[in-house]
Formats: structure tokens, C-alpha cells, sequence
């Protein structure tokens, strides 16, 4: 029973974080017409962040945890290591994609300028991205050692691409 309710726990604070908490601050500052989203792309004008933070992230983040915990002889301070590693590197490839091509929102509303929201996206960014890559670092022990790839592996491959693919759309066709 405490291994159900702390998987629930993940999949609330994943959609907390990524998109409950940057709703409620949308729907504020257009309640005070603030200019950062009368001006700016906000978390309530992406697809990606409504049906990616909202609903997807936190569905593969809890298949990931339950995955994780029933094989957890696969974690280790390596594997955490290599987590951490490769989250950062995600991260800092996807923020200076984003300062690169200039694509300005209420998080960075001028190229290289991340406000509040965006270190709080950022951070986001690094932990969901440091947790799915210790997901994937403990699935390729488990299938090193049982010759065969989990089930829900092939979820969490197809969210990931759906997730990517709703990003893409956000920002090729909206913002050209």
C-alpha cells in the first residue's frame, strides 16, 4: 500500500511542478494583466506543457518509480551519478537550444535571460530528466541480466516520443 500511495505521490508532484503550479500563476497574471503573458507565450499556450507536463510526464514518471523501486539492486551511486549526469546535459542542451534560436516565452522573455519561471522550468527540467535517465540506466542493467525489456518500457518510450513530438510542434509551427 505505501509503494501505490508514493507512486501517486510522484505522479502529483511531477504534474504539480511541470504544469499545476505554472497554470495557477498563468491564470494570475492574466487575471493582473500582467505583460508577461499578455506579451509572452505562456505554460497555458503550449500543447506540450498542458498535455505533456499535465498528463504524460507524470504517467511515465510513475511507471518509471514503480519500475525503479521493484529493481532497485540496479541502483546504485554509479547509476545515480550517470542520472545526474546526463539530466544536466539534457538540460543545458534543451535551455541553450532555447537561448540559441532565440525562442523567447514568459520564462525567457529576451534570449539568455531566464526569469523566475524559467530557473523554476529548469530545475523541473533537470530532476524529470535526471529521473528518466536513472530509468533508463536500470533498465539496461535489467536487461542485461534478464535478457528481455519490461513492459512498460515500451510506454515510456512511446510518451517520451509523443512528449518530443508535441514539443516539436510548439515551437516549428507556432512560432514561425
Amino acid at each position: 500500500m505505501k509503494l501505490n500511495k508514493f507512486i501517486i505521490v510522484v505522479g502529483f508532484a511531477t504534474f504539480f511542478f511541470g504544469f499545476g503550479l505554472g497554470a495557477v500563476v498563468n491564470i494570475y497574471l492574466l487575471a493582473t494583466n500582467s505583460p508577461l503573458v499578455l506579451n509572452f507565450r505562456s505554460s497555458l499556450t503550449f500543447i506540450s506543457s498542458i498535455l505533456g507536463d499535465g498528463i504524460i510526464l507524470p504517467i511515465i514518471n510513475m511507471l518509471a518509480v514503480s519500475f525503479i523501486i521493484i529493481n532497485k539492486e540496479f541502483v546504485n551511486k554509479l547509476t545515480l551519478i550517470i542520472g545526474l549526469i546526463f539530466g544536466l546535459l539534457i538540460t543545458i542542451y534543451f535551455h541553450a537550444v532555447q537561448g540559441i534560436e532565440k525562442l523567447v516565452n514568459w520564462s525567457m522573455p529576451t534570449p539568455w535571460h531566464w526569469n523566475f519561471l524559467g530557473v523554476w522550468h529548469a530545475i523541473y527540467m533537470f530532476v524529470v530528466s535526471s529521473f528518466l535517465c536513472l530509468y533508463f540506466v536500470v533498465m539496461i542493467n535489467y536487461i542485461r541480466k534478464n535478457k528481455k525489456i519490461h513492459r512498460e518500457f515500451i510506454f515510456i518510450i512511446l510518451g517520451i516520443i509523443i512528449f518530443f513530438i508535441l514539443l516539436k510542434f510548439d515551437y516549428a509551427f507556432l512560432f514561425n
